[in-house]
């Protein structure tokens, strides 16, 4: 049986996953720019701006942000975490986002993902976003592929590594320097440069870290429109499109990170979640 290829696997698999765990989706790349409000549309580039609420004649106001957190996300199954040595510590286990770490990659597709300062950005009344694009939408000025972004997690600095496949073992250290008081040197002032750095980051596929603030996760609505029913205002990705038969939802459509077309070929594929089981209608040629 042959494998899908790596440009379809990790992006897809990275999706579904944090789809799965955090109900919200990853912004690939990471460090791609994303802001509340945008519009634009997902391909197998990754996300594309087009235009804004704000161009298209839509008020949107934003709620007031959320508190700041740190998190860590490894992948459910083949990733493994233990403390990173150094002369500074050696403590058995390091909980936090902030503290060195060794990830034992198992098997290719696996992921971390680690922010520091992350926090939520959202629209404020987004039923009047609602009635405001399917109106756009009845008069022909709010394409079908568009999606709105009316969420937004953002962090800095954010880290997030992709294994290429198994037995690879990486080092993440936080590193954060200090910037010197002008005329008292021996006065540290606020933390500055904060940054992860990776070791051994020639074993994994992907190693992307970003030192400012930028966007990591996501939630947005599109306009589905299927024959012999009304319009609707549907978020991207949900549950509830996946298993919608009429719907585009799912990998390689609405619900995915990618607009490929169904390979002609067999392959093979880890099922991380129920619902990305694909509907006998939505199986590929060489399935049925």
């Amino acid at each position: 049986m042959k494998k899908t290829s790596k440009t379809k696997t990790i992006p897809d698999a990275f999706w579904n996953e944090v789809r799965g765990r955090h109900r919200r989706l990853p912004v690939w790349t990471p460090g791609t720019p994303m802001e509340l409000g945008d519009v634009g549309r997902f391909t197998t580039g990754g996300w594309t701006r087009f235009t804004t609420l704000a161009a298209l004649g839509v008020t949107a106001d934003a709620a007031e942000p959320g508190p700041l957190a740190d998190f860590e996300y490894a992948s459910n199954d083949g990733v493994r975490r233990t403390a990173a040595l150094s002369p500074a510590t050696v403590d058995a286990v390091v909980a936090s986002a902030r503290g060195d770490a060794t990830y034992h990659f198992e098997r290719a597709g696996t992921f971390v993902m680690r922010a520091t300062n992350a926090s939520l950005h959202r629209l404020d009344d987004l039923l009047a976003v609602e009635d405001a694009v399917l109106e756009l939408y009845r008069l022909k000025k709010w394409r079908k592929e568009w999606v709105v972004i009316t969420e937004v997690v953002t962090s800095g600095p954010s880290l997030v590594l992709v294994s290429a496949g198994g037995l690879a073992n990486v080092t993440v250290r936080f590193k954060a320097g200090t910037q010197v008081v002008p005329g008292v040197p021996e006065v540290a002032g606020a933390s500055v440069g904060a940054a992860f750095e990776v070791e051994n980051g020639d074993s994994i596929e992907g190693s992307y870290s970003v030192p400012g603030r930028t966007a990591l996760l996501w939630r947005g609505f599109h306009v589905v429109d299927p024959l012999l029913r009304a319009a609707r205002f549907a978020e991207r990705g949900s549950e509830e499109e996946d298993r919608d038969p009429g719907g585009s939802g799912g990998v390689g459509g609405a619900g995915g990170t990618t607009d490929l077309a169904p390979s002609q070929e067999p392959y093979c594929e880890e099922i991380e979640h129920l619902e990305d089981i694909a509907a006998p209608d939505e199986s590929s040629p060489a399935d049925q």
